[in-house]
């Protein structure tokens, strides 16, 4: 009996202790890894976010000369459009893609993928709210499967609104542009790098400067440039979105499906504005604007 009694105490005792260890183990989290070919300073500051955004998981980096070992319940996120010859996608069953656009996230074999181009129908949207009119706007292709890509997210009203032009039915680009700029309030820049090349940015900028029109879009690297204004997603956006898609499949074991980032930030060159004498909603003032156009659309 006494026996009994020590055992039936021990066994007591040792519950909560169980319970706690049940409680730790049901709670562990997944391990995220961003995969890249080498290390940068543009992860480290991605890391970093993550940690702030969603501190519930733990991080690793997996590059070529330092590759981490990646468990079968792990999040691998291949970070950029190169996939580095130490990570098969094929292999591991919970990979996405970031800081990749619409075309080259369909050539990676991933569940999900977030791209870098912010959508046309946002800058759309911005280029009404900054320079508003009854002409249409300009918008550039380069054929008719451009043409098609640019437009398929369009809504009829949206797509109303353009002049659209066809590089291929032109000799050149001054041709195009002189007739796309022709009764247009603004140039809207599509993500496309034939179109906006090195090669064919500053003569796009000037040609659209002489008219007293400005560019808008197609990302923030052109601001630099002299494009007048773009929506943007930067890491705080990327950490957020990719924190989203973890959460999601971690939740219910779904996938997001690949899209542009719907976090975003808008930025302007404030030189091409004093320059052309432009006044901009303040950015309080058009990320309302942004949000009402939005949830009406929906």
């Amino acid at each position: 009996m006494i026996i009994f009694l020590k055992f039936f105490l021990i066994t007591l005792l040792s519950l909560p202790l169980l319970a706690a260890e049940m409680t730790v183990e049901k709670t562990t989290t997944s391990k995220i890894v961003l995969i890249a070919e080498k290390d940068s300073p543009v992860l480290a500051r991605l890391l970093n976010k993550l940690k702030t955004v969603a501190p519930q998981y733990s991080y690793e980096i997996s590059t070529q000369n330092t590759p981490v070992v990646i468990n079968p319940s792990d999040y691998a996120v291949l970070v950029g459009a190169n996939v580095p010859a130490h990570f098969d996608p094929k292999t591991h069953a919970k990979t996405f893609a970031i800081f990749v656009s619409e075309s080259q996230a369909k050539r990676l074999q991933v569940q999900t993928s977030v791209w870098v181009e912010p959508p046309l129908s946002r800058q759309l949207t911005l280029a009404n709210l900054i320079i508003p009119g009854d002409k249409k706007i300009g918008l550039l292709v380069n054929g008719e499967a451009d043409k098609n890509k640019q437009l398929a997210n369009l809504t009829n009203q949206q797509t109303l609104q353009l002049k659209v032009v066809d590089l291929a039915d032109y000799e050149n680009i001054n041709q195009a542009l002189y007739n796309v700029l022709k009764d247009t309030r603004l140039l809207l820049g599509s993500y496309n790098d034939d179109i906006y090349s090195a090669a064919n940015i500053k003569n796009i900028l000037i040609t659209s400067y002489r008219q007293q029109k400005v560019l808008v879009g197609p990302s923030r690297a052109y601001l630099k440039a002299g494009s007048f204004a773009t929506t943007f997603s930067d890491l705080n956006h990327i950490a957020k979105r990719l924190s989203d898609i973890v959460e999601q499949h971690a939740s219910n074991e779904e996938w997001i499906r690949p899209g542009h980032n719907p976090y975003y930030r808008m930025m302007f060159n404030q030189q091409v504005a004093r320059s052309l004498n432009l006044r901009v909603m303040s950015n309080d003032q058009l990320e309302k604007k942004m949000l009402e156009i939005t949830m009406g659309e929906q």
